[in-house]
């Protein structure tokens, strides 16, 4: 499965980064852009991609019908300490806190006394449903920063109400992992729910995936102040976003926020990370929260916390991590990202300190990645770009770092009204929309030419915990940024490439911010899809197949398959029950009953998967004047996805003359039955007892005598019909019953039946 690269904050490697002349820098980005696409139909479908990533609660019936609550356990997380395995992560149950600080502070992380806490809702990761706290915080922040930056163009394409909702989704999580004392003071903080070596052993659905999961908590003895700072900074810039719209959750987000920077600036330590999102410091996740406390609040000590200076010159804030003193300079080349957030620090620091530096720094990093020249002709420094003009900085999820610096370059446009950068912005989303030598767009379902094969468990769709069945996604990932492309501009649309198609919430922040500016600013006249997101086709949730085992004049052996494949969303059942319909009035005419049948069990596949067997009950009567009885399967007190097999057989005695007369051909649910599996509509399957699948025979059914086909009238097919029944070629059943053919009535079907029937065809 998927393992995470870890980019560290403080090397670069010289694989991905290539230093040219500012001659080749403008060079790559000078020709005309040859394509126009829709920005703003571009715009509303990346969005969606967060309704594919919610978890928890009240998803069911949502933007996207295949997805649906999940991982509801996480309300209710078992408040004791989890074990730990040999790799040093935590059993699948459990929370990381001691018992001494659990006892210690029980009545601020269990105040209604349950033995557990709620840590319910928030964003999967990525393909995986694992809700890490960097990435988590990093893209709850960007999203939000995108929105407070170009409200006017969510709201211009009618999405604003929608884009509230995903920031909500995301600020209720953090509300609910903040736990605090009485007098507002930070007591720990969930930073990461599920565990990413377990959960990436799975490959389903998340409304299908067992739970429980484990959490880790940031305390004063196990700090976590990266992942800590980066929820601070979300919920200050989620308090900027509603403050306006309601006045007293966005308060309870800022004091919230407040009381998070306290506790990570008072315990500072790098959270758990599994090997999958670790950092390198938290001087920028700091400085990012900081940013924002003081736009939200006016407070200059939150500057100062970022570019405070002794006497001597030497930096003592935060800004001391990457600059030593005043006499020093630095240079970003790398971008606003899920760990290396000084994109977004000076983006907004340099407006607030309006001095050299920070504008130098702001500006300094957009020339490199556009090859716009710099300020200062001498500086010949910028990023290599593909053969086909994209900025490359890792091909590991290349389209999200280009998107996140296209974020920066066009809130940069939005500060200073600078138009440097606009042709490089709109030569890069249009290259990632489809304007690059593959002709292939990583925006999914944006067009006809978009990667279709994202690496997503949930929009894959797959029932077998394997990434090559089905072939091709069951559903579309609307509006997700795949990967991308690598260096030579080359990349694969498969499922199995987790580096070039996988998908993330970190990946489509910057992606959705960068789109709402660019339809603010070269969007103007465009209008998005009405009626979006596309409903999908109904597909056969609940059907049953079979195939024949063994058949002779004494028995019928069949082997059924029920299936339940719901996707509108993915769900168990556990009332599923299946109804096989049989006729015995051949034995009826031997002074044989029902009591003559029985039903052996030969294979029962629950036996081996679920908590229990299923059963099947006697022969049930349908109506007994026809000879018609059924026996069902039942499934009931299995929760059960995907299919269950269950080989049974019906098996006759023999008369009082030793003599046996099964025959099958009569039988409504023996139609059609092969030795391969198929379909079968005339065993019928049940839901809460709710008929879902196949038909029931009828009890009143008018004969027409000589009907051997069941089409309601006597053709000359009929004769043929009974003529191949009579010579043995193949499988052959009257719908009927044999007494529709039976035209004399001697219970046996034979020349004088066909003579009879000619007959009758010739009108004689």
């Amino acid at each position: 499965m998927k393992v995470k690269q870890l980019v560290k904050k403080t090397t670069v490697s010289v694989a991905t980064l290539a230093i040219f002349s500012t001659m080749l820098g403008v060079q790559a980005h000078s020709e005309t852009v040859s394509k126009t696409y829709n920005y703003a139909e571009a715009f509303q479908k990346s969005m969606y991609f967060y309704d594919a990533e919610k978890c928890g609660a009240g998803i069911t019936g949502g933007k996207l019908e295949w997805r649906g609550d999940c991982h509801t356990d996480d309300a209710k997380i078992p408040l004791v300490p989890a074990g730990k395995g040999a790799d040093g992560a935590m059993a699948e149950k459990g929370v990381s806190l001691t018992q001494e600080f659990i006892d210690a502070n029980r009545k601020y992380l269990d105040p209604d006394g349950d033995g557990t806490v709620d840590l319910s809702g928030g964003f999967h990761d990525a393909g995986d449903h694992v809700k890490f706290g960097l990435p988590g915080s990093y893209a709850a922040a960007t999203l939000g920063w995108g929105f407070y930056e170009f409200k006017d163009a969510y709201a211009r394409i009618g999405e604003e109400a929608h884009m509230r909702d995903l920031l909500k989704w995301y600020s209720d999580y953090f509300l609910r992992c903040t736990f605090m004392n009485e007098n507002g003071e930070v007591v720990a903080f969930c930073y990461q729910v599920g565990e990413g070596s377990s959960d990436h052993s799975y490959w389903g659905a998340p409304e299908l995936q067992p739970t429980l999961r484990p959490a880790y908590f940031a305390t004063p003895q196990t700090p976590a102040s990266d992942q800590v700072a980066g929820a601070a900074a979300a919920l200050a810039i989620m308090y900027l976003n509603t403050k306006d719209t309601d006045a007293a959750y966005a308060e309870k987000c800022l004091s919230t926020s407040k009381a998070l920077y306290n506790f990570a600036v008072k315990y500072r330590g790098l959270g758990y990370s599994g090997g999958f999102y670790g950092s390198s410091y938290d001087e920028d996740e700091l400085s990012w929260a900081a940013v924002w406390l003081n736009i939200a609040t006016g407070e200059k000590s939150y500057i100062n916390d970022i570019v405070e200076v002794s006497p001597d010159g030497r930096y003592l804030g935060y800004l001391g991590k990457i600059i030593k003193s005043t006499q020093d300079d630095w240079q970003n080349i790398w971008c606003h990202s899920w760990d290396v957030v000084w994109g977004g620090v000076f983006a907004k620091l340099a407006p607030i300190t309006n001095t050299e530096r920070d504008w130098y720094i702001f500006r300094w990093n957009i020339e490199y990645w556009s090859g716009v020249p710099h300020e200062d002709p001498s500086d010949k420094t910028f990023m290599a770009a593909t053969p086909g003009g994209f900025k490359v900085v890792n091909t590991w999820g290349s389209a999200r770092y280009n998107s996140a610096e296209q974020l920066c370059a066009l809130v940069y446009k939005k500060e200073t009204g600078s138009s440097d950068f606009d042709a490089w912005v709109k030569s890069q989303m249009n290259y990632i929309l489809g304007d690059n030598p593959l002709n292939r767009c990583y925006e999914v379902g944006y067009a006809e030419n978009s990667a279709k094969h994202p690496h997503h468990r949930a929009a894959h769709g797959s029932i077998t915990n394997n990434m090559g069945v089905p072939n091709e996604h069951r559903h579309t990932l609307w509006g997700a940024l795949v990967g991308g492309p690598d260096q030579t501009d080359s990349h694969k649309d498969d499922t199995t490439d987790f580096v070039g198609n996988e998908v993330a919430v970190d990946y489509n922040a910057g992606f959705v911010g960068a789109l709402a500016g660019i339809t603010k600013y070269f969007g103007q006249d465009q209008m998005p899809l009405e009626n979006f997101p596309l409903k999908e086709a109904p597909v056969d949730e609940f059907f049953v197949e079979s195939k024949l085992e063994q058949e002779n004049g004494e028995r019928t052996q069949v082997t059924i398959r029920a299936n339940n494949l719901t996707v509108h969303p993915p769900h168990t059942e556990d009332t599923i029950k299946v109804r096989y319909f049989f006729n015995i009035s051949e034995l009826m005419q031997y002074n044989q009953g029902i009591d003559a049948i029985t039903c052996p069990v030969m294979y029962d596949q629950s036996n081996t998967v679920d908590v229990k067997g299923a059963t099947i009950s006697a022969p049930v009567e349908w109506d007994k004047e026809k000879g018609i009885y059924y026996v069902e399967i039942d499934w009931s007190g299995n929760a059960i996805y995907g299919s269950r097999e269950f080989h049974f057989g019906l098996v006759t005695g023999q008369d009082s003359n030793w003599k046996a007369h099964w025959d099958p051909t009569n039988d409504w649910s023996r139609q059609g039955v092969t030795e391969e599996y198929a379909q079968n509509p005339h065993i019928s399957m049940y839901v809460n007892g709710k008929k879902v699948f196949g038909e029931e025979p009828t009890t009143k059914v008018l004969v027409i005598k000589g009907d051997a086909d069941g089409n309601g009238k006597v053709t000359a097919i009929d004769l043929a019909y009974i003529k191949k029944y009579i010579l043995g070629q193949g499988s052959i059943i009257f719908p009927g019953g044999i007494e529709v053919v039976d035209m004399n009535g001697d219970g046996v079907i034979n020349a004088i039946d066909l003579a009879l029937l000619k007959k009758a065809l010739l009108g004689l």
